[in-house]
């Protein structure tokens, strides 16, 4: 089926003349979608397949990666269905995507946050115990107070930590994924660290000395 079908709005009743749809502004589509005539769910899928790639795009450079960036922009294709009619046109339809797709990949990267490997984890353990040989259930609590403290530093800092540690992103590939300089990079690496280290020594209850 083309994207040239007749469609019959629901407030007159009758046909708008036959027009490819890939033809009619976002506005236009908007409309159609919300007047719900016959091929209202054709004429959102034109709407929303128009930005589909920079959508991928803006999430991948947000993530990381493609493969969670084609996940999350499903997700936000969907919140965008479930929520057209309550889109008002105050803004461009691309801005209000934009909303929804920011909106999405923090919701992502939090639970991945939460959810992080437990080898990324035993790194960022690795650099407080320095090497030290300690036993299965001592490794494990110290791990239980990594996960604690990434959950008490700030979301720019974790946002770092994340990027180094579970990403394996160089400082070059961090300066360039926040769009800051490479020294900034470096000493926003630096920051997040000491912002960790408190929180973690907070968390195991251990005098900065002894560590």
């Amino acid at each position: 089926m083309k994207n040239n079908v007749c469609l019959l709005t629901a407030t007159t009743g009758q046909t708008k003349p036959c027009k490819l749809l890939g033809a009619h502004s976002d506005a236009e589509l908007i409309v159609l979608v919300r007047e719900r005539g016959l091929g209202w769910k054709l004429a959102f899928n034109v709407l929303l397949g128009r930005h589909r790639d920079w959508l991928v795009s803006h999430c991948a450079f947000r993530l990381g990666n493609r493969h969670d960036a084609q996940d999350v922009t499903q997700q936000v294709m969907l919140r965008a269905w479930q929520a057209i009619d309550r889109f008002e046109g105050r803004s461009a339809f691309r801005t209000w995507l934009y909303t929804i797709a920011e909106n999405q990949c923090r919701s992502f990267i939090g639970k991945r946050m939460r959810y992080v490997q437990t080898e990324h984890i035993e790194r960022l353990v690795d650099l407080y115990l320095e090497g030290t040989r300690i036993g299965h259930a001592e490794r494990y609590a110290r791990k239980q107070a990594v996960a604690i403290a990434l959950q008490n530093v700030s979301d720019r800092a974790r946002e770092v930590l994340e990027l180094r540690f579970f990403q394996d992103c160089s400082l070059e590939e961090i300066a360039t994924t926040l769009a800051i300089s490479l020294s900034a990079a470096k000493m926003r690496l630096y920051r997040s660290l000491e912002q960790f280290r408190n929180a973690y020594l907070q968390v195991v209850e251990i005098h900065p000395a002894a560590v």
